[in-house]
């Protein structure tokens, strides 16, 4: 039995097609902006196409004791100012998956956008396996180590 992958589709999606079986939610969304100048309806809408589906994914998740690994992007850890909007969705989502890591193994991968894809996928898989059966609840940021240089860059002094 392969992995089922929801979400955001693309290259990710693709590389993940014959993954160890589980639950695998791609929540990529574009960028956004700045919370400020993102509408209203945008973030709503931003949020019903990224966190309700991976709500009711986690959801079913549990009924079936699936491993899940929920891939969103690395700014939803460390806020990226510059595309606030898209910072608070994938919080959101690590948050859900977080909440859900009680009733089943569920783990995050957070991923900058420059994270090979490859790498993404590998680590997916990893966690998908049974190499590590206790490794649950974890937010595994795949950034480079850029987190120190993403808030200091994104934030004026003094905010």
């Amino acid at each position: 039995m392969t992995a089922r992958v929801i979400g955001t589709d693309g290259p990710l999606c693709a590389l993940l097609a014959d993954a160890p079986a589980g639950l695998v939610v791609v929540a990529l969304p574009p960028t956004a902006g700045p919370v400020g100048a993102l509408p209203t309806e945008e973030l709503a809408h931003l949020i019903d196409v990224m966190l309700l589906p991976a709500f009711g994914a986690l959801r079913e998740a549990a009924d079936d004791h699936l491993r899940t690994v929920v891939v969103c992007p690395a700014s939803a850890c460390v806020p990226d100012h510059r595309d606030g909007a898209r910072s608070v969705v994938g919080a959101g989502v690590a948050m859900l998956a977080a909440a859900a890591s009680a009733s089943h193994t569920v783990n995050v991968v957070a991923a900058a956008d420059d994270t090979p894809i490859e790498e993404v996928a590998a680590t997916v898989r990893f966690l998908l396996s049974d190499v590590a059966p206790s490794l649950n609840g974890a937010i595994i940021r795949m950034d480079g180590g850029r987190d120190a240089v993403l808030s200091a860059d994104t934030r004026a002094e003094g905010d």
